[in-house]
């Protein structure tokens, strides 16, 4: 990497610990940016028997299976262990298929232990699906109760620059990962690539972090002055508000990550992205002046914080402009679900 763009010279997101369930809402509300907490999950047996080896990790995870397929990541010597789209984006780097847990190990010890190897890697795998009594183990006080974690597994890997739909709480429960971050205004300086054909769901920076290309990229400059980077190792955890972008790279042999998705304000079904994508297809291709006329709906209706453009309705007769009531979720999601058939 370019000294000039090396990402252990940017400044760290900010650090606290020891937080309460109150304590860190009060914090994630004061403070719209990503915040690091050392020792998170120190007491966790999973992150103890990370501390003593990986092959006492892989062992604690292995006595929770249930012998369930994994989807088993294979990532091409040639990819540098970024996962990524193939040359012509047409399609992507990796391979995905169904094994076993044993199958995913040997696989991810065959390649730690040589070089030049292809490198593998298990991406998101509900743990209540496949490993359900580690649960039982993998605390988190800050997050109601019910709150199903996700568990990550491979060599080292780069995940390229991507949002979540939703808050996100990531926890490294064995080696080490670098979290690189990058708030919100900055989509336009990091190149995003398709947002219809996605190596996992959302769209990703096309832009290599390692290896920055000023020439196709040159606005990724300003990208990097506004970023952030941590590395943590086991253990430890760190917040990161939706929609913040973020490059993971594992550092380690063997790694795992064990994270939780949560939203206190709106359902699966009222994420905000496929709003997006549908807006897209409505609104992107009209006529120049019927979409600076949407705009201004938009303007109206989303991004008027200033003034109460909805005073002069009677508060009970406001519905979907008044407050979001489960009762008003219901029937506006029966209603789009109609609309969309």
């Amino acid at each position: 990497m370019s000294k000039a763009f090396d990402l252990a010279s940017l400044p760290s997101p900010m650090t606290v610990n020891d937080m309460d369930r109150e304590s860190f809402l009060e914090c994630i509300n004061k403070h719209y940016q990503p915040i690091v907490m050392r020792g998170f999950a120190d007491h966790w047996p999973l992150v103890k028997a990370a501390k003593v080896s990986s092959a006492a990790a892989a062992r604690h995870i292995a006595s929770f299976a249930v012998n369930t397929d994994l989807p088993l990541v294979t990532l091409s010597k040639s990819a540098n262990g970024r996962l990524f789209y193939n040359q012509d984006m047409t399609g992507f780097n990796f391979d995905v298929k169904q094994a076993k847990l044993h199958e995913c190990f040997l696989k991810m010890k065959m390649s730690s232990e040589s070089t030049g190897m292809d490198k593998y890697c298990v991406q998101c795998v509900q743990i209540k699906d496949h490993f359900p009594n580690l649960s039982k183990q993998l605390s988190n006080p800050l997050l109601p109760a019910g709150n199903q974690p996700f568990i990550w597994m491979g060599n080292d890997i780069t995940v390229a620059p991507h949002f979540d739909e939703a808050s996100n709480i990531a926890v490294v429960a064995a080696g080490k990962r670098r979290f690189t971050l990058f708030p919100p205004e900055q989509i336009s300086n990091l190149y995003v690539g398709p947002i219809d054909n996605t190596p996992a769901g959302q769209p990703i920076s096309l832009v290599d972090l390692a290896a920055p290309d000023l020439h196709t990229f040159p606005n990724y400059k300003f990208a990097y002055e506004s970023a952030l980077s941590v590395e943590l190792s086991a253990g430890d955890a760190i917040y990161i508000p939706t929609p913040w972008w973020h490059h993971v790279q594992s550092l380690s042999d063997f790694n795992v990550l064990v994270n939780y998705w949560w939203s206190d304000i709106y359902q699966r079904s009222e994420l905000p992205f496929p709003m997006l994508i549908h807006a897209i297809q409505a609104l992107k291709h009209l006529p120049i002046e019927q979409k600076q006329a949407w705009q201004q709906m938009l303007n109206h209706y989303l991004f008027d914080n200033e003034s109460d453009s909805n005073s002069h309705i009677p508060r009970e007769a406001q519905g979907l402009l008044g407050d979001f009531k489960p009762d008003v979720a219901e029937r506006v999601q029966n209603w789009l679900v109609d609309q969309l058939k």
